[in-house]
């Protein structure tokens, strides 16, 4: 499993599917995207849970047993990761995978660049900016990932293929695939 983390409009979600696209046309490489944006993204949230991680994670253990079933080997799961015991969440969500995790990076200007381009709200737009830069240093700090890479002077395939080449699932088990 790789999870690639990161503060909001960093770029997750579009290096995931690049790191898809590679898999699916490099390599033939059977695999599954869980975006926990949208597989948690449902109104009214809890008020205990006001990023309705619950049933992110309660999804993410359906869905992945449908793309098990599918063929998938490996899962591909863009999401912010806070806390370790967001971490375990995913691990009982999908038991017995081995874990890789990625922070994508860049500084505050870029990532608020990033984040203008995309926001369509005054209100989304300032809320973005604060959580970003809250995510920028609470991540830093956590220390939760394997590898950190940083984006903001490359494009998004090139963050993909870096990625891939430190995860290493192709080159590993690419044999057995016949490529």
């Amino acid at each position: 499993m790789l999870i690639i983390s990161g503060p909001v409009g960093i770029g997750k979600s579009s290096t995931a599917q690049a790191i898809s696209d590679i898999l699916e046309w490099d390599y033939a490489w059977p695999h599954a995207v869980a975006d926990l944006d949208y597989i948690r993204s449902a109104f009214p949230r809890p008020a205990d849970d006001p990023f309705n991680m619950t049933m992110a994670f309660k999804n993410l253990a359906a869905i992945w047993l449908n793309y098990r079933e599918a063929g998938a080997r490996c899962l591909i799961i863009p999401s912010v990761m806070e806390h370790s015991t967001d971490l375990d969440r995913i691990r009982d969500a999908v038991p017995g995978a081995d874990v890789f995790m990625v922070r994508l990076t860049a500084s505050l200007a870029v990532n608020h660049d990033r984040i203008r381009r995309r926001e369509t709200s005054d209100e989304s737009l300032e809320w973005h900016l604060r959580r970003s830069t809250q995510l920028a240093e609470e991540l830093a700090a956590s220390k939760l990932e394997n590898l950190v890479v940083e984006t903001a002077q490359k494009t998004v395939a090139t963050v993909a293929r870096e990625i891939l080449g430190y995860w290493g699932i192709v080159e590993s088990e690419g044999a057995e695939l016949g490529r």
